[in-house]
């Protein structure tokens, strides 16, 4: 990563060769197998369903009684798209046993926020027209998508859907700000992130809000209305008090927050699931997350 990834990504070389490098570099890493794959539409929005193939249902039309995740992925705003994501998507349908909703939302500079929020909004409710219940469907974001899901599910009750069963936030960028103290004391520590990178890709997300707005960095927004919600965080990212302060400001709003840190690792370690038994252990503790709030009686 410090070689081949945190050089490149927000350099001066065109957004476009950005985007490749990076689905080049995430295929290297790549996902596990017995995964079926299948492309859904809603409108222009292009979403990859993945579902474990012994999970039974394989190719269903009518999903109705499966647990559900809609996916959320990371890039700064600015890379990723839903190839970029499908392997560590795929481990999320493989060790959840869920139908994993990746869309691929709208990315900056070109598309600024409301965009990637208001294509995670329709991501959710095609997910629930699809067939599946609220009651057993989650929501998961990684980095830039950890403050997307934030905001999305925000906004559910407000146009009149209802809240997922559970949110899981993992290395979430929740203040475009950079107020928090580990920006600078983490520092180059983190072997993915760069500060010149996230003030780059905040600016270009928020398109002249300002970076504290709550629209824009979610960490100050009204938190009450959460489900029950997850944060992972790994100690040597730039990112962490990002996840802490969202975990306490969530407790006293109300929310059934649950906060993991892991000590030694470093922002999204659990894109390495098929490297780091540190990351297959981290996506148990998610699936075993989401078995305690799901709710399967119905």
């Amino acid at each position: 990563m410090r070689l081949f990834f945190r050089p490149v990504i927000g350099s001066r070389l065109p957004i476009s060769f950005q985007r490749r490098w990076a689905t080049t570099l995430t295929r290297i890493v790549g996902g596990p197998n017995g995964i079926e794959r299948s492309e859904i539409w809603v409108g222009e929005l292009s979403m990859t369903r993945l579902r474990r193939i012994d999970s039974g249902a394989v190719g269903a039309i009518d999903p109705g009684g499966r647990d559900a995740v809609l996916y959320v992925h990371g890039g700064g705003f600015e890379i990723g798209g839903g190839e970029m994501y499908v392997g560590f998507a795929s481990w999320i349908a493989t060790v959840t046993g869920a139908d994993v909703y990746l869309p691929d939302y709208r990315l900056a500079p070109e598309h600024p926020q409301p965009a990637p929020t208001d294509d995670a909004f329709v991501a959710y409710r095609a997910v629930l027209e699809l067939g599946h219940d609220p009651h057993r469907t989650a929501v998961i974001g990684d980095s830039a998508g950890g403050g997307i899901a934030v905001s999305t599910v925000r906004s559910l009750r407000e146009m009149g859907l209802p809240d997922p069963a559970a949110l899981v936030l993992i290395s979430p960028w929740l203040d475009l700000s950079l107020s928090g103290a580990s920006v600078g004391f983490v520092g180059r520590r983190d072997p993915v992130l760069r500060r010149e990178w996230l003030e780059s890709a905040a600016r270009n997300h928020a398109d002249g809000l300002h970076l504290d707005d709550p629209r824009i960095s979610p960490l100050f927004a009204d938190l009450h209305r959460l489900p029950p919600t997850l944060v992972q965080v790994g100690t040597d990212e730039i990112l962490l008090d990002d996840s802490t302060r969202f975990a306490e400001r969530a407790y006293a709003a109300g929310v059934d927050v649950e906060l993991q840190r892991f000590e030694g690792l470093f922002h999204d370690f659990q894109v390495f699931a098929r490297l780091l038994p540190s990351a297959r252990a981290a996506l148990d503790d998610v699936a075993a997350f989401l078995a305690r709030r799901l709710d399967r009686a119905g």
